[in-house]
């Protein structure tokens, strides 16, 4: 191959790395921290199936990571704001399954127990501020 193709995949190569550690979690005070973690929903049977399957997601890259995993508080609301339903989920799974289908479920909302996530591989835990609160509008 010419060099200059390499030379221009390596520098290609170099600046990807540089900007996937731009994005990525920070080592602070011997503990590592990533504020760019929520949890999205993969997919939304609550209404029909009273299933829910979910993930840990990395919002800097637009990516659910699948090693990452947290325990969490969930409520279900109908659409005048009114409890429905509480429940908890240990986050060892990618679903949740509900007693029941909700037909009348408008909103979920999902609060982690703690302001950490657990890397299953290493079993690491990867900090942020706060906990992850998200709140999604059912289908």
């Amino acid at each position: 191959m010419p060099k200059p193709f390499m030379k221009n995949s390596f520098l290609i190569l170099c600046f990807s790395l540089m900007a996937l550690q731009l994005s990525a979690q920070e080592k602070i005070n011997g503990r590592w921290v990533d504020n760019n973690l929520t949890i999205w929903l993969e997919q939304d049977l609550v209404r029909t199936k009273g299933v829910l399957y979910y993930c840990v997601a990395d919002t800097s890259r637009g990516v659910c990571i699948q090693n990452l995993s947290t325990g969490f508080e969930l409520r279900l609301y109908d659409a005048q704001g009114q409890m429905i339903y509480e429940g908890f989920a240990s986050g060892r799974r990618r679903g949740v399954k509900l007693p029941q289908a909700f037909p009348k479920a408008y909103e979920v909302e999902i609060v982690a127990f703690k302001p950490w996530v657990v890397n299953k591989s290493t079993a690491g835990r990867i900090y942020q501020e706060e906990r992850i609160r998200v709140k999604y509008r059912l289908k």
